[in-house]
């Protein structure tokens, strides 16, 4: 008995030991460093977004790191002064993440796909990142003495939502070099700046990520949001229990525009992690759109969706 006893207590450590590990290994921030808008302005790294008719101003990154020779150096050593404190989180390398942006916008244009979101937006999208790090600095001289001073940010991917700023000065030195004093400079404040980033994402872990979900009924569509479709059920009732089901406790939900050919969620918060096929895997709101529409189908509707950067999705119900 007491070998039973010691064996079963052994196998349940084990498990929890490997449960444990499992979700630290499959859970890592993806983390893609880029420079501020405010840097890629001063330096004129910078391309207009007519959004909506709106001209909006966004950095254009594939510039910045062409045009800027210092640029990519300072970029890699913000990235490395990350690895180094915490070796889990995944870093994004900007330049690949660029090329895979062309090849998918090179793709869409094949496909007659759709203008609708911004170069930076597509980056991001193609990214696959939870959290940018943008980096502002300005390299400053008196005499034969130089200094930086600088700024990081943590950005939600999703939301664009900002947190976890950091701001500072290096000390003087006759190194002129930008990206060798960026890093002297950010290396004290690196550590608390990691800790509010890895809670950020902690507490996305536990209540989701947001994503808005705005859904649209063309105009030869059939159907309204007030259709009755099987069960008692509304069109808007069906749409509203499949975000449900594909959400954290239905948080979000509540914050909802409706009409009778629209509805516009302005953030719903869907579960990082989820069972796909009997495993776990991450997920992104592309495949929760994706399971929306295959939901809809069930019930004879006939829709598909668009991703622009990585937290809007709209859906179009044909």
């Amino acid at each position: 008995m007491k070998i039973l006893k010691y064996s079963l207590t052994l196998m349940v450590l084990l498990l929890g030991s490997g449960m444990i590990w499992a979700q630290k290994v499959m859970t890592p921030p993806h983390v893609l460093v880029v420079p501020d808008l405010t840097y890629c302005k001063q330096n004129g790294f910078i391309q207009t977004f007519d959004n909506m008719g709106v001209i909006e101003e966004i950095p254009d990154y594939e510039m910045a790191l062409k045009e800027d020779p210092t640029l990519h150096n300072a970029l890699t050593q913000i990235e490395q002064l990350i690895t180094d404190r915490n070796s889990s989180i995944v870093i994004v390398d900007l330049p690949e993440t660029i090329n895979l942006m062309k090849k998918d916008a090179a793709m869409s244009n094949a496909n007659a796909g759709s203008e609708a979101e911004s170069v930076e937006e597509a980056i991001i999208r193609n990214s696959e990142a939870d959290i940018l790090v943008k980096v502002y600095y300005d390299l400053l001289s008196q005499g034969p003495r130089y200094r930086v001073s600088y700024t990081l940010a943590g950005v939600d991917a999703y939301t664009g939502q900002k947190f976890a700023p950091v701001e500072g000065m290096g000390p003087n030195s006759t190194d002129s070099n930008p990206a060798v004093l960026l890093r002297e400079a950010v290396y004290q404040n690196m550590d608390p700046f990691l800790t509010k980033l890895t809670t950020y994402y902690e507490n996305m872990l536990k209540n989701g990520r947001m994503v808005s979900f705005d859904f649209k009924i063309t105009d030869s569509s059939p159907y309204s949001m007030s259709t009755p479709l099987k069960d008692g059920l509304t069109l808007q009732d069906v749409i509203d229990d499949i975000l449900y089901d594909n959400s954290v406790d239905g948080g979000g939900l509540e914050r909802v525009k409706s009409g009778s050919t629209f509805l516009q969620y302005s953030g719903v918060y869907i579960p990082l992690i989820t069972t796909i096929r009997g495993r776990q895997r991450r997920q992104s709101a592309k495949d929760v759109a994706q399971r929306v529409v295959n939901e809809l189908t069930l019930y004879g509707i006939n829709a598909d969706y668009k991703v622009s950067g990585l937290g809007k999705v709209n859906i179009f119900i044909r």
